[in-house]
């Protein structure tokens, strides 16, 4: 959709390997040649490969992948791929397989210098249920709600991540670089006792950040490197903040409600985000009934704000909070090189804004996209494409000059 008018002209104003004689050569991939195709598959996965991001030489790309060569079961695997295509390496030394198969790592972002990565680690995820067990009826002050299989509410599902900082030649644990933890409001258990006898009462906030998460898994708290390596946009899904590496602080972004996928532009006056409008809300009380020999007894209690969702609209901020700009409708924003071109996601498509112009237009072959980003060159876009299956593949494109 096309910036407003105030927008637009607001845009305007803003505008040494040891060797070994008897050991085998180690294997070199054949260099390869760009695709002449305007658009190719860089990854086959049936499960998720996400959030993709590059290397400052624009010669690789960097995502998450959900099920890795020697590590299936793992929800995020931190891989790294040629761009022009070719065989897919984890991209950082000793971490996956520490503690944990399965450990989730995403949303990568590396330094301008290509020297470190940035990324976050999902440490604790909520169960989709609050009781440990699907109710069979729902009591919500109304007529009790009865199914022979009830579908469970959707509900918040993001606990804990922590944002972490490592250095691509690091070769120890985890626990000795730079991270930070963020702890997503919209769950708690009150300790007030309950007339039934029950422990308390689930006090569940489903923001839109949530609801963007559970229902489209949206990565929201994306983390994203100012130009000069020292500080990380991210989002704790209800505002923006900035954690400044150099100096081990955090701080919030006035004026950044509900804001989400921050991206830092080139000059690093400006930062691209999200925001997730409210539109209304609606509460309500709830008590899950399971069966007992004596029928239907309370298993707990949950107390429900759902907030609407309104407009996703496509924002900028300084990184001190003043300059707020309402761009458009649009999400999970990433800039040109050239500092003048925003690609955003809207309708299932991949758009590009001039933020001189205020001109809009989709970019031609990244139907069904999402979670853009620019080769520090400007001529070629990465992007998670939906398959059929409703799991994403890595997908390049290139832009027209």
């Amino acid at each position: 959709m096309s910036p407003s008018r105030l927008g637009r002209l607001a845009l305007i104003a803003l505008a040494g390997t040891i060797g070994c004689s008897d050991a085998p050569a180690p294997f070199v991939p054949p260099a390869r040649e760009p695709p002449s195709e305007p658009a190719w598959q860089l990854t086959v996965n049936p499960g998720d490969d996400r959030t993709p991001t590059w290397t400052p030489g624009s010669d690789r790309v960097i995502y998450s992948a959900e099920g890795f060569d020697q590590l299936p079961d793992a929800p995020g695997v931190l891989a790294s791929i040629p761009f022009q295509g070719g065989v897919a390496e984890q991209a950082l030394i000793n971490v996956q397989e520490e503690a944990s198969p399965t450990r989730w790592l995403t949303t990568p972002s590396v330094t301008p210098d290509g020297a470190r990565l940035a990324f976050a680690h999902i440490i604790f995820r909520f169960e989709a249920e609050l009781c440990g067990i699907s109710p069979t009826a729902l009591d919500c002050g109304e007529p009790v709600l009865r199914q022979p299989v009830l579908e469970p509410l959707p509900r918040p599902r993001l606990g804990t991540v922590a944002l972490r900082v490592r250095r691509f030649d690091t070769t120890g644990p985890l626990s000795q670089d730079p991270s930070i933890e963020v702890a997503f409001e919209g769950r708690v258990l009150d300790g007030t006792q309950h007339p039934f006898g029950l422990p308390g009462v689930w006090l569940i906030d489903y923001h839109p950040f949530h609801q963007v998460n559970v229902e489209e898994g949206t990565l929201v708290f994306r983390p994203h490197w100012s130009p000069d390596g020292e500080r990380i946009a991210f989002s704790d899904g209800l505002r923006l903040l900035v954690w400044n590496t150099a100096q081990g602080t955090v701080a919030p972004i006035p004026g950044t409600s509900d804001g989400t996928s921050p991206a830092w532009s080139p000059d690093g006056e400006s930062i691209a985000f999200t925001r997730l409008e409210r539109a209304g809300s609606s509460t309500s009380m709830c008590t899950h009934l399971v069966p007992s020999r004596d029928g239907l007894t309370p298993a707990c209690v949950e107390q429900r704000t759902t907030y609407t969702i309104g407009r996703r609209i496509l924002s900028l901020v300084r990184p001190d909070g003043s300059g707020v700009i309402e761009v458009g409708e649009g999400e999970e924003p990433a800039w040109a090189p050239d500092g003048k071109t925003i690609f955003y996601r809207d309708r299932d498509q991949i758009w590009q804004l001039n933020i001189e112009s205020g001109a809009v237009n989709p970019v031609p072959r990244t139907e069904s996209g999402r979670e853009p980003a620019v080769s520090p060159d400007g001529r070629h876009l990465a992007f998670a494409k939906r398959t059929s299956s409703g799991k994403h593949d890595i997908w390049i494109v290139l832009l027209e000059p």
